[in-house]
C-alpha cells in the first residue's frame, strides 16, 4: 500500500469542481460530480496559486491573528514528498460522501479498534451518506456521524461493524516552532495516501473558512498550527505527524502565496484540542458548541446570503414541520426557540442547538407582512 508522492501534477483543465473557500486559502475537501465516484480529481488552481482569474480564488495575505512569529527555516529544515510506509498510514482512512448530486472526499484517523474515527466536520458536513476505507487494507465501512463541533471543525464518526482496527498514535508532547511535520492524506481524492514533509511555522493561528457546500455558513477557526508542508484538497481530516510518526494535529485548511512549494501553507487543529471534542462527544456532553446526534430538521430552504439581515424562505418542503406550522414561500423567519433570527447563520446555529423531536416556539412574518407565531416539532435531519 506504499505510494511515493510524485511531482505535483498540473491541475486538470477539463473539469470544473467546487472547492471550499478560505480567506487565505481553501478548505481541503474535494467535491466533484457524482459520476466521478472511483477517483475525484478537482481543479486545484484556485487553491494553489494567487490570482482572481476565472476559476481561481483570491488568496490574501497571511492571517492577522497569528500570535507566534514565523522564524526563518534552518538548513536542517526540509520540505517535500516522503515515502508512504505502512507505519505512516497506520490508522488512516479515506473518506467519501455524497452531498446532493456530488461526491466529497477527505481523510480520517482511527482512534479506537472498534471504529471511532476523527475527521474534520467540513469533510462530512451536509452529506447524506459517508463511507470510510481503511488505507492499509482497502476494507470499506459505512460511517455514521456521532457528534461534532463546527467552531473547531472537528467531527467524530463511527464505522459500523468495525473491530480490531489499527489506530493512530497520538502525540503527547508540546508542539514547537521548527518541529518536523508530515501531512498525509487522500490528496485530490485519489484513493490512496500520499504525504509531504515540512516544519511548524507558527502556533495559535486563526483563519476564516467556508465549506465546499454553499449552503453551509462560514466559520472562523482559531488556535491552529501553521506549517509549510504541502497539502492538497482531500487531505482534510488527515494526520499531521511529527518526526516519530505520532499525530500532533489534524490537517484542516491550506493556501499558497505563489507558484512554488515554498509558498505553501497548511493549517491543522492541534490534536489535544480535537480530542477534547472527541472525549466530550463520547461522554454525551453537549455543553458549549458540541452537538451530538443528528441535526434538527425544519424543512425550509432560505435565501443563500449570509450577509442578509433577514431569513427569507424560498421553499417549504410539503409535509415537513415548517409546512405543518403554516410557513410558506416568501415568509421571513424572525425567531426560533426563544432566539431572534436575523440571518441564515443564526438559523443554522439555532437548529444545531435543538434536539430532534423537540417542540419549540417559532415566529415569522408572512409574505403579506403579517406577524405570526406558533409551535413546531422538529424532526431528525437525514443530512449531517
Amino acid at each position: 500500500m506504499s505510494a511515493p508522492w510524485p511531482v505535483p501534477p498540473p491541475p486538470p483543465v477539463a473539469r470544473r469542481t467546487s472547492l471550499a473557500s478560505v480567506v487565505i486559502g481553501v478548505l481541503i475537501a474535494v467535491m466533484a460530480q457524482l459520476a466521478t465516484l472511483a477517483l475525484v480529481v478537482p481543479t486545484a488552481t484556485g487553491w494553489l496559486t494567487r490570482g482572481t482569474a476565472p476559476g481561481r480564488l483570491p488568496i490574501p495575505a497571511a492571517p492577522s491573528d497569528t500570535t507566534t512569529a514565523t522564524p526563518q527555516p534552518t538548513a536542517a529544515q526540509t520540505t517535500g514528498p516522503v515515502n508512504v510506509t505502512d507505519a505512516l498510514q497506520r490508522g488512516v482512512v479515506l473518506i467519501s460522501g455524497r452531498t446532493g448530486n456530488q461526491t466529497v472526499a477527505g481523510t480520517g484517523m482511527v482512534l479506537t479498534p472498534d471504529g471511532y474515527v476523527l475527521t474534520n466536520y467540513h469533510v462530512v458536513r451536509s452529506t447524506s451518506a459517508v463511507t470510510a476505507t481503511i488505507a492499509l487494507t482497502g476494507r470499506q465501512y459505512t460511517a455514521t456521524l456521532v457528534g461534532r463541533d463546527a467552531t473547531k471543525d472537528v467531527a467524530l464518526l463511527k464505522l459500523e461493524g468495525a473491530s480490531r482496527l489499527k489506530v493512530v498514535t497520538l502525540d503527547q508532547d508540546p508542539v514547537a516552532i521548527g518541529d518536523t511535520v508530515i501531512a498525509a492524506g487522500n490528496a485530490n481524492g485519489q484513493g490512496f495516501i500520499t504525504a509531504n514533509r515540512g516544519n511548524v511555522q507558527a502556533l495559535n493561528t486563526s483563519v476564516q473558512v467556508r465549506s465546499a457546500n454553499e449552503n453551509d455558513p462560514p466559520q472562523r477557526l482559531r488556535g491552529l498550527i501553521q506549517a509549510n508542508a504541502a497539502a492538497w484538497p482531500g487531505d482534510s481530516g488527515g494526520p499531521m505527524l511529527d518526526a516519530h510518526g505520532e499525530v500532533l494535529g489534524m490537517t484542516t485548511a491550506g493556501g499558497a502565496t505563489g507558484e512554488t512549494d515554498e509558498g505553501r501553507r497548511v493549517y491543522g487543529v492541534p490534536i489535544d484540542a480535537a480530542m477534547q471534542v472527541v472525549n466530550q462527544v463520547r461522554a454525551g456532553d453537549e455543553s458549549g458548541s458540541v452537538v451530538i446526534g443528528p441535526k434538527a430538521y425544519l424543512g425550509v430552504v432560505v435565501v443563500n446570503d449570509d450577509a442578509a439581515q433577514e431569513v427569507v424562505i424560498t421553499r417549504v418542503e410539503p409535509g415537513t414541520p415548517a409546512w405543518r406550522a403554516g410557513l410558506r414561500t416568501g415568509d421571513i423567519i424572525t425567531s426560533l426557540d426563544g432566539h431572534t433570527i436575523a440571518s441564515r447563520p443564526e438559523l443554522l446555529t439555532a437548529l444545531d442547538n435543538i434536539e430532534p423531536g423537540s417542540t419549540v416556539d417559532l415566529g415569522w412574518t408572512t409574505a403579506a407582512g403579517r406577524q405570526r407565531t406558533g409551535t413546531v416539532t422538529v424532526t431528525a435531519s437525514a443530512i449531517n
